[in-house]
């Protein structure tokens, strides 16, 4: 295929790699590309009600907002690895794995299967690890396959069980345990931060800002008097 000019900003474009796509790209040109495996958006579509997809159709040089969003997101969090949330990475990916199922593939919103919530034993064995790695790094990956679901159906049915997606829970998580650890030790806020998870402070004062509403230090006093 040869594109000669550059499509619309934010446009999509869908390539089936089955066809062995060559493409040749004349003057500049930006994009983001994502690699869905088949076997995944197949899944995906089993676990919604959603039967087999057969290809993915898609309108040209029609703004996706939604595709835009997500990825400015993404962008956003790669350029601070070192402080991002694996859990909310995760959640983006099913995201955008969603939207391009409901967008492009013909999964029909409506009629896919909401399913219940998690199991008694899912639940307390998906906030354990939570507990467990609250000062490291999980994923939705991990956490379901400790649960034995798939991890879009995983993140499904955590919200149904709990009001809240998984990197929510643990983000509430880690700041509830700083706050115990600002109120009843003389851990500097360097020491908390890595304690509860977070690579930087500075990434712990947006979280905790955002949060409670204040920084960490003048709640610290305020609690401590």
């Amino acid at each position: 295929m040869r594109f000669s000019g550059a499509f619309a900003a934010g446009t999509v474009s869908v390539v089936d790699l089955r066809a062995n796509p060559q493409c040749e790209f004349t003057g500049p040109f930006e994009a983001l590309q994502f690699y869905v495996p088949r076997q995944v958006l197949e899944d995906f579509f089993r676990e919604h009600n959603g039967g087999s997809v057969r290809t993915l159709h898609w309108p040209r040089d029609q703004l996706d907002e939604t595709l835009v969003g997500l990825s400015r997101v993404l962008l956003s969090v790669a350029r601070q690895p070192a402080a991002a949330n694996r859990l909310f990475v995760d959640q983006l990916g099913l995201s955008v794995l969603a939207h391009v199922a409901q967008s492009y593939g013909g999964l029909d919103a409506q009629r896919a299967r909401m399913g219940a919530g998690l199991a008694p034993w899912q639940q307390r064995r998906a906030t354990e690890m939570m507990h467990a790695r609250i000062g490291g790094q999980v994923t939705i990956k991990e956490i379901a396959r400790e649960c034995q679901l798939s991890p879009s159906h995983f993140a499904r049915a955590f919200r149904f069980s709990f009001g809240t997606a998984p990197h929510r829970y643990l983000s509430d998580l880690r700041i509830a345990e700083a706050k115990r650890l600002m109120s009843t030790t003389d851990l500097s806020l360097a020491e908390i931060a890595l304690r509860c998870g977070f690579t930087e402070q500075s990434h712990f004062a947006r979280s905790f800002r955002r949060q409670v509403g204040d920084s960490p230090g003048a709640w610290r006093g305020s609690v401590k008097g």
